[in-house]
Order: C-alpha cells, then sequence, then structure tokens
C-alpha cells in the first residue's frame, strides 16, 4: 500500500511541476535590466524657460495638444530613486518629459501623479486608471470594457 501511495504522489507531483507559469508580475530580466540602464544614464535636462522679451510681433504658434492623457499606473519607489509612471502606453520617470507631457515629483502620501502639458502648460493631478481628454477639458476613468449604456443606440 504505500508503494502504491508513493508512486501516486511521484506522478502528481509530475503534474504540478508542468503546470503552467502564471507569467510576470512586472517585466521580463531584460525589460528590467533596460530600464535600469536607462535610469542610470538619465541626464537630468532643466525645464527651459522662455523669457518675457520675446518680440511681441511674431505670430503666435499654434498649440498642439495630445489626443488623450492616458495615466496606466506608476511605481513609487521608497529607496530614493525616481519613481516611473507609465502615460499614453510610455514609462517616462518622475521630473521628466516626452514632447507631450512632463511628469511632475510623486508625493510620498498621494495617490495622484502631477502632469504638464507641454502644449498649453496645464497642469492636471491624475489617479491612475484616469484620462484626461484636452478637447473636453475632462477627465474620466479609463476602461476596457464598456459598460452598459456608454454606447449603442436607443430604439423608438
Amino acid at each position: 500500500m504505500m508503494k502504491i501511495i508513493t508512486l501516486l504522489l511521484i506522478v502528481l507531483s509530475q503534474f504540478a511541476v508542468a503546470a503552467e507559469p502564471i507569467g510576470r508580475l512586472f517585466t521580463s530580466p531584460n525589460e528590467r535590466s533596460n530600464l535600469d540602464y536607462l535610469r542610470q544614464t538619465k541626464k537630468n535636462e532643466p525645464l527651459k524657460v522662455e523669457s518675457p522679451t520675446q518680440e511681441l510681433d511674431a505670430a503666435p504658434t499654434p498649440i498642439i495638444l495630445p489626443d488623450a492623457v492616458n495615466l496606466q499606473g506608476y511605481v513609487k519607489r521608497n529607496d530614493g530613486k525616481q519613481s516611473t509612471v507609465w502615460v499614453n502606453n510610455q514609462a517616462l520617470q518622475e521630473n521628466s518629459r516626452n514632447k507631450d507631457v512632463t511628469v511632475g515629483k510623486l508625493a510620498a502620501g498621494s495617490n495622484r501623479v502631477p502632469i504638464k502639458l507641454s502644449g498649453n502648460g496645464k497642469v492636471l493631478s491624475l489617479k491612475a486608471g484616469q484620462v484626461y481628454d484636452p478637447e473636453t477639458n475632462r477627465v474620466r476613468e479609463a476602461r476596457n470594457h464598456g459598460a452598459q449604456g456608454d454606447s449603442g443606440k436607443i430604439s423608438d
């Protein structure tokens, strides 16, 4: 009887080992090393402030705003290094920018991320999962799946 139980345990343990892994929680080792490399080699560029003595006769440049600012999430670090924020499917370090937005410093006790639009200088404070629409000047919750009543027509 003991041999049968032992054999049964060996067979069952093989099934447990062969089970599919649940996947990665955050990033692969290659992506992690790439993020570490970018963090170490990033140069902090101070924001350029335009002088008020610009020519008044110059034609104003058109303001180009992004279609939307989607804050997918962030990771706060407590080891003194810069936190990472995902905006419009792009990872940005705090106090850095891309062509559309500038990400500010994440406050220790807050769940909001300060974001400044590059086009018009508007400062936003978004939570993870929120989307700002510059056309309507509104913040909404991002959803992958539409809820009941989000779209469709009302029949007569």
